[in-house]
């Protein structure tokens, strides 16, 4: 069959934004992937599904591994959801004819398996529909990592108050500082704010000040503890956890501890309490720069002091000596 493109409208699709619950994509999910006699699906060349770059960042490849055992005892039995590419996309000048919204993992699965050809639902879709929808899949099969999560969110507000995440951002600092100073914020600001809370509120994603702490708290994670949390190495708790740690050297054997054992959070508590203790043990014993060069001149001194000519000539010079002296003792017992 030709990728002509056979065009399926359905009601749960068709005022996404607003109205689809996480309900509502489950069905859209189970309809892709359960296909039946009432769906209309196509076959549609793997070469020209374009895959842009996902909400989720790490496929599991014990994942694509299950998925292609399953296709190669059975056979691809379920679907992907795709829409038509915009007439000016940049995608379309490479070749290819539809953007995946959701099943990259059995993608790469056939792909994996030289696949040519793969089952497809088409349904024409905004770009915001098409980020509610991945969202909306990734929530309901618990694919996406914390961090993730909080970039949805923060994807659909943006999308929700026709606005840039840039602009999200810079909005809830301002709410931030004027909870703080006690300034005041506009009403437009006001009520984008109250529209971002809707998509909270959507997901159970709690309140904008927590949103705003989670997401500042990730962005501001070191890149080895980002890349090891994008690689599904670890999870946001432990990641949180280690990226409080400044020293490169301690954060490098933790994490690596970390991704070896998976030890619980309590266990990666102790470990940095260890390690800080550990480092004020060495550090008391470890003399300061400006105590070596006390030591030094002190050392000299006491050279000088042995002699004993000073002293003789002068009995206040012997006091003061025997003071040095006394002093002396004292630094020496510090380094």
């Amino acid at each position: 069959m030709n990728s002509a493109t056979k065009l399926r409208s359905t009601s749960m699709v068709g005022n996404i934004l607003g109205n689809l619950t996480s309900e509502d994509t489950a069905q859209t999910i189970a309809s892709v992937e359960n296909p039946t006699a009432d769906n209309s699906f196509i076959e549609l060349p793997i070469a020209e599904i374009w895959r842009p770059k996902q909400q989720r960042l790490f496929f599991d490849p014990q994942e694509i591994e299950k998925l292609k055992t399953a296709i190669q005892e059975e056979g691809f039995r379920g679907a992907v959801l795709v829409t038509p590419l915009p007439p000016k996309s940049e995608a379309l000048s490479q070749g290819f004819k539809y953007e995946l919204v959701f099943g990259a993992s059995r993608v790469n699965a056939c792909e994996e398996l030289d696949h040519e050809i793969i089952r497809a639902e088409i349904q024409e879709l905004t770009p915001q529909q098409v980020r509610r929808i991945r969202f909306d899949e990734n929530m309901v099969r618990n694919n996406l990592n914390a961090f993730e999560v909080l970039l949805g969110y923060l994807e659909l507000m943006a999308d929700e108050a026709d606005v840039t995440p840039d602009v999200v951002e810079q909005e809830l600092n301002q709410m931030s500082n004027s909870a703080k100073r006690g300034n005041g914020i506009s009403e437009d600001i006001k009520t984008r704010l109250e529209t971002y809370q809707t998509i909270l509120d959507r997901y159970n994603g709690g309140k904008l000040t927590s949103f705003r702490t989670k997401l500042i708290k990730f962005r501001s994670l070191p890149d080895d503890v980002r890349q090891a949390l994008d690689a599904g190495q670890i999870d946001a708790s432990k990641a949180l956890e280690i990226g409080s740690v400044k020293d490169d050297e301690d954060r490098d054997d933790l994490l690596s501890w970390i991704i070896d054992v998976n030890p619980p959070v309590k266990e990666i508590r102790q470990a940095k309490r260890q390690q800080a203790e550990s480092k004020n043990i060495t550090k008391e014993k470890k003399p300061s720069p400006n105590m070596k060069r006390a030591t030094t001149a002190v050392d000299g001194l006491s050279l000088l002091l042995k002699g004993d000519v000073l002293r003789k000539k002068n009995k206040q010079v012997g006091t003061i000596l025997d003071q040095i002296n006394e002093l002396v003792a004292q630094l020496q017992e510090l380094t």
